[in-house]
């Protein structure tokens, strides 16, 4: 039996069809899924056991700057991966140890960083590495880095405390004086890490959430000024779907603490929007700093020096640092 051109083109558009169609079910289940599940459960990974895997010291000299101790430390969990961080310490510990900040800064963060905390005192710095860096992305294929990327955004919450829990058993920390601060790429974590660790019956310090805002979309779309509507909107809504664990308006209302909230008003990064909305959401009590600056960036050091006094000077007002 012959069969007409005119059936097998139409054999094989039904076939195209219904598997688009089944690409759209697909693809329409996972959207629901991620924006439905509860925010908990995409970002609470279990640590397992937590041990110091590497420490090593080196020197770094940075001028007007005190000599203090410089390290670079990986703590190996059984479910978590790696969790790398640099830490700076005065040269001399006292027995009873001294206060320690946890920096959750940009995503490119390194211990240069060190170089922008002026009169850094007799206190500890931690600076929480992130599990993917750019460079990655260079290495391998899109379709492979995306998942990767994904991952290691929805883990930073239960490393952030994972690394919390650690530094507060150290012998030279003040057991009670361990404070998170986040700047910027870091401040967005801040609400998630807050409501995790609530919800393990653990309360932290107060806080700095600095150059953050609420709306993960917005703040994606504000970024991806490259690319031009309406795949701008549906990129960025997109990428917000795909790490919805840590939309920070979903933890906000959680967080049980005070906080110092820093914006700039001549912010290109954060939108007027996105940052007002997470004012809005913060319980009381919170200390609001609104600057006449643009977005916070290492090669605005100023800037940087400037916001680092601001939140010490208010953690040294509620007794957390020296």
């Amino acid at each position: 039996m012959k069969i007409s051109p005119f059936t097998i083109v139409k054999a094989v558009l039904i076939g195209l069809l219904s598997i688009f169609l089944i690409l759209i079910l697909v693809f329409g289940s996972w959207v629901l899924w991620e924006r439905n599940r509860d925010e908990l459960a995409a970002i609470d990974f279990y640590s397992g056991k937590v041990e110091l895997s590497h420490d090593t010291t080196y020197n770094l000299s940075f001028e007007d700057l005190p000599e203090r101790t410089y390290r670079h430390i990986t703590l190996t969990t059984e479910y978590q991966g790696n969790i790398e961080a640099f830490i700076s310490e005065p040269k001399v510990i006292p027995e009873e140890g001294l206060p320690v900040v946890i920096i959750m800064g940009g995503l490119e963060i390194d211990a240069d960083i060190f170089r922008l905390i002026p009169n850094p005192g007799e206190n500890i710095y931690v600076i929480f590495k992130y599990p993917y860096t750019p460079e990655y992305w260079y290495e391998g294929a899109p379709v492979v880095e995306v998942p990767i990327i994904r991952k290691s955004v929805l883990s930073v919450p239960s490393q952030a405390l994972s690394l919390h829990e650690w530094v507060s058993k150290q012998s030279w920390t003040q057991k009670e004086h361990v404070t998170f601060a986040g700047y910027s790429f870091g401040a967005m974590f801040l609400p998630a890490i807050y409501h995790l660790a609530g919800s393990r019956d653990k309360v932290l310090n107060p806080g700095v959430i600095a150059y953050a805002g609420a709306d993960i979309s917005d703040l994606l779309f504000t970024n991806m000024d490259k690319i031009n509507s309406p795949w701008r909107s549906f990129g960025a809504w997109l990428g917000e779907t795909a790490i919805y664990g840590i939309e920070p308006a979903r933890h906000l209302p959680y967080m049980n603490n005070e906080f110092l909230l820093i914006n700039g008003t001549r912010d290109h990064q954060i939108s007027t929007y996105s940052w007002e909305k997470l004012h809005r959401m913060i319980p009381q009590p919170k200390t609001i700093v609104i600057l006449d600056e643009g977005h916070m960036h290492p090669r605005k050091p100023e800037l940087t020096k400037k916001l680092v006094k601001i939140s010490r000077e208010w953690l040294q007002e509620r007794g957390l640092v020296n």
